[in-house]
């Protein structure tokens, strides 16, 4: 319950959770509606903090609400299962690319982890009694723009960000990002 605590504190109030069927894991994700903006969804995973790989983990995913929801918390479930089986974690700057694309909206296949930047910073972690949790935040990415991260570093795509005041990373089929 203080997950959830957490998140609604800092994210806002859960509107619902979206269970997949077919999981292997004890997995939710929680959807915010209109968060944080309007015609925006935030998603997050509930569960991920069970499963130690090298933290412990709930992710957090924005997007513009105009996109199949059932897909992406789909999506969504199936990337915390990879994590969970490849007992391998993620790191702000690290940048995980899939032979699939994310649904069938969009072309992007990567994703990017960041720091959950639309939201307060008190959200990055919390203390347990016995573990911290951290929130990443996941940026879904085009295979080039992945490409890019990986031979010029994360700086520099968080510095053109930054430089360019990009503001539809919440479109999953915006125009591919070049610097």
């Amino acid at each position: 319950m203080r997950i959830v605590k957490h998140l609604e504190q800092y994210i806002g109030t859960i509107s619902r959770a979206t269970d997949i069927v077919d999981k292997k894991y004890n997995l939710t994700i929680s959807v915010y509606d209109n968060i944080p903006f309007e015609e925006i969804r935030t998603y997050s995973t509930l569960g991920m903090n069970r499963y130690f790989i090298d933290y412990y983990y709930e992710f957090i995913f924005v997007c513009m609400a105009k996109y199949n929801e059932n897909e992406i918390a789909s999506f969504l479930t199936s990337f915390a299962e990879y994590l969970i089986d490849a007992e391998n974690g993620v790191r702000r700057g690290d940048v995980l690319s899939f032979d699939f694309t994310m649904t069938s909206q969009t072309q992007m296949n990567s994703l990017y982890f960041t720091l959950p930047f639309y939201f307060d910073d008190n959200l990055q972690q919390l203390k347990l009694e016995n573990k911290n949790v951290i929130f990443p935040l996941i940026i879904p990415i085009y295979n080039e723009e992945a490409q890019l991260i990986k031979e010029k570093g994360w700086n520099s795509f968080e510095e053109f960000l930054e430089e360019n005041e990009v503001d539809n990373l919440l479109d999953l089929n915006r125009d591919k990002y070049f610097w």
